[in-house]
């Protein structure tokens, strides 16, 4: 692999990705293929069970060694370092780019957007997710996680205010950007009388807008969309009820305004940006070095924009003249979760995206999603196909596999004795019966202590163990699941 010193990344030949090529051996005959890793992986093991020492730099070496581009994720101020680790080991450290205020990589992802969705509607769509994923993590952050009828309908009508703002912005021929994009949200009419006044209309920027896009070339289809959002935002937004129009505005006025100021301006919004996710499709490993323990909501902000803009620049990348693989990886992936990667995940084996995900439980995960989120959290974990279980006492999330690879029939043997006597003992002896038998049953093929029983390494052995679960697949014991031992690097 010497020509990845060699050559700058504009320069790199496109590797052939065989997808029945062999990534690793969980044991003897149980191989993982590079097509398995695009199913997605998930890692499952209470703190100190020997995931970053165990299953994780046995699949990320992998990755490396076979020529994945990839971005890491970080949460703990360490993971930096353990990444680092990764990559030297797999003799890719000339590869490796950092994300960080120290480093001199730099992003728009909004200019990121543009230059792949010409389209004004898609562009729009696109840009609107993205601001609403930006707001799910505030809304998190602050304690507002429910799953109510009234948090859907507010997220609903902000997905709509923010896509027809976005939609006039982009019509309007005005730049694109977050700070205008808070303006206008800032400068709409409040209430019918408003939006028709001399004074608002000479000095609102959502009416300056309105007024260039009105006169901007459109197709037909683009004339009907103009008409839509114009009828929302000057007649059915100021008549909408002042409690609910100021909950819906402030979850998007949060959310630009957080995105336009601070690090996050400068890292993601940047004048000058040179960094694009097509670095990742030309073997480019990027380490984004904001952890979110020390940075906090500026953190997961970044690094969920990072990870956003990674999954759709897959999703639109044509396979065929670029089958690289591309991973995307986050231990204690609670911090980074999002709605957006249960639907990053349904096309990433198409898109040759491989996602490694690592978290404690899943009452990791539903605490993290809040309140009614368990179908959600099921629903991420049911699109990654490989899972990975080390050593485990959550109770919920031993139920869960033990539900997962199920029950299998299994025979029991029991039987019982009897010694019995009368006054005549003494001259003829004890009378005894005994009888035995088997009895056939259906139980878990794992059970609790199975899984909070395994070996969690260090010393003396500074092995680590493991359940691997493959979806459809059959290992070479017979059975859907393969118990594997990790030796750690000392």
């Amino acid at each position: 692999m010497n020509w990845w010193r060699r050559k700058p990344l504009s320069q790199r030949a496109r590797l052939d990705f065989d997808p029945n090529a062999v990534l690793l051996e969980w044991a003897a005959g149980a191989r993982w293929t590079i097509r398995d890793s695009f199913s997605g992986v998930q890692v499952l093991g209470a703190t100190g069970s020997g995931k970053s020492s165990g299953s994780l730099p046995r699949i990320f070496e992998s990755y490396l060694r076979s020529g994945y581009g990839g971005l890491f994720l970080t949460v703990k101020p360490e993971d930096r370092s353990i990444y680092e680790r990764y990559v030297r080991n797999a003799g890719r450290f000339d590869d490796l780019r950092l994300f960080s205020p120290r480093a001199d990589l730099r992003f728009n992802f909004i200019a990121s957007e543009m230059e792949q969705s010409a389209e004004p509607v898609g562009l729009a769509e696109n840009i609107m997710k993205l601001i609403m994923t930006v707001a799910e993590l505030g809304a998190r952050n602050n304690g507002s996680r429910g799953g109510s009828d009234n948090a859907e309908y507010f997220r609903l009508a902000a997905e709509q205010l923010c896509y027809y703002v976005l939609l006039i912005l982009v019509l309007s021929g005005l730049e694109v950007s977050v700070p205008n994009l808070h303006r206008f949200l800032l400068s709409i009419a409040r209430s019918r009388e408003e939006s028709l006044s001399d004074g608002w209309q000479q000095n609102s920027f959502c009416f300056q807008c309105l007024k260039a896009a009105d006169k901007a070339p459109k197709s037909p289809s683009h004339l009907e969309d103009f008409k839509m959002a114009t009828g929302f935002l000057m007649e059915e937004w100021p008549s909408m009820n002042s409690r609910t129009r100021t909950t819906v505005e402030s979850t998007l006025t949060t959310a630009t305004g957080s995105l336009g100021r601070g690090l996050v301006r400068d890292m993601v919004s940047a004048p000058r940006s040179n960094f694009s996710p097509s670095m990742l499709f030309d073997g480019a490993i990027v380490i984004a070095d904001f952890p979110v323990l020390q940075y906090r909501d500026v953190g997961q902000q970044i690094q969920v924009i990072l990870k956003y803009c990674v999954q759709r620049a897959a999703a639109r990348r044509d396979v065929s003249r670029n089958p690289r693989g591309v991973f995307i990886g986050a231990d204690e992936h609670q911090y980074l979760a999002v709605d957006a990667d249960q639907v990053a995940q349904t096309t990433a084996r198409s898109s040759h995206l491989a996602v490694v995900n690592a978290t404690q439980s899943l009452s990791t995960y539903l605490a993290a999603f809040g309140p009614q989120s368990e179908a959600k959290v099921h629903s991420l974990l049911g699109n990654l196909q490989t899972q990975i279980f080390h050593q485990q006492t959550d109770t919920e999330t031993i139920r869960y596999i033990q539900e997962l690879i199920g029950r299998s029939r299994q025979f029991m043997m029991n039987g019982n004795s009897a010694r019995g006597g009368d006054w005549l003992a003494p001259l003829f002896g004890n009378s005894s019966g005994g009888s035995a038998g088997f009895s056939e049953t259906y139980e878990y093929e794992l059970q609790a202590r199975d899984l909070n029983g395994l070996a969690k390494g260090g010393p003396p052995h500074f092995t680590t163990e493991a359940i691997v679960y493959q979806g459809g697949r059959t290992f070479p014991n017979g059975r859907t699941w393969l118990p594997v031992t990790f030796m750690q690097k000392r």
